[in-house]
């Protein structure tokens, strides 16, 4: 039986506030919603362009908080980040709801997509992945942002809110091969990294012919944010957890 809520959830929520008060500390603030149509809008303003379908507030029904975005602002009030992340119930399998449901949503939207293969590789993680699963995507950072810990801060807090907000499963999202190569998602703290799980003989023109998927299983979230919390991670988080509990005086 699947363990119910998860171990340390006052971890979670310090973890949370740490990310947070770290991109504070670079003069970025956090902001979150569960609006996907002013995603949608937001998407557009500042991509040029449409979410892709599975987080488009037209083709799919977000009802009942089953999706929420989060968006980062410098000191002048201008967006400089964006992700995104929905939930599903899913009572088969990763590999067997995945390529079925991505094939119908873009079709909504008059797009076409034509596997080249009609199932993952064998072995496939996504065989076992089951359950309450969470889709993360559509993560940016404006260019002109050089600091790395930016990304790494902003992602990790959403798998941490995601964690917090339903406690899903497994968090799961799909890469293409440059973001997989370069160790993006390995290194803000997913545990699973598959070459080929979709293979693609026409696709819309953002999507190569190979995805990548990248998961993390509730244990491996939680692993992560006890990692966060020990003292030897001071490098990743700086901000003292003494200073986010004792409240200064001037």
């Amino acid at each position: 039986m699947k363990k119910a809520g998860i171990s340390h959830p006052l971890n979670a929520a310090k973890a949370a506030c740490a990310l947070e008060a770290e991109l504070n500390a670079q003069k970025i603030n956090v902001h979150v919603s569960s609006d996907m149509a002013a995603f949608n809008a937001a998407k557009m303003k500042l991509r040029g362009s449409l979410p892709s379908p599975m987080h488009d507030h037209e083709v799919c029904v977000f009802g009942n908080e089953r999706a929420f975005w989060m968006y980062l602002t410098d000191s002048a009030g201008e967006m400089i980040g964006l992700q995104a992340f929905r939930y599903d119930e899913i009572d088969t399998s990763l590999a067997d709801w995945c390529l079925t449901y991505m094939i119908g949503v873009y079709m909504r939207r008059q797009e076409l997509m034509v596997p080249s293969h009609s199932k993952p590789p064998t072995g496939s993680i996504s065989e076992r992945l089951t359950g309450k699963l969470v889709y993360h995507g559509e993560i940016w950072i404006d260019k002109q942002i050089k600091n790395r810990k930016v990304f790494d801060s902003f992602v990790r807090l959403g798998l941490v809110l995601t964690l917090i907000k339903w406690q899903p499963d497994a968090i799961w999202g799909l890469a293409t091969n440059q973001m997989a190569n370069h160790g993006h998602f390995t290194r803000v703290g997913y545990s699973i990294l598959e070459r080929g799980f979709l293979r693609w003989q026409w696709s819309t023109d953002s999507i190569g012919p190979m995805e990548y998927l990248v998961a993390s299983e509730k244990h491996s979230l939680e692993a992560l944010v006890d990692e966060m919390m020990s003292p030897q991670h001071d490098l990743v988080l700086p901000i003292s957890l003494g200073n986010l509990e004792q409240p200064t005086s001037n």
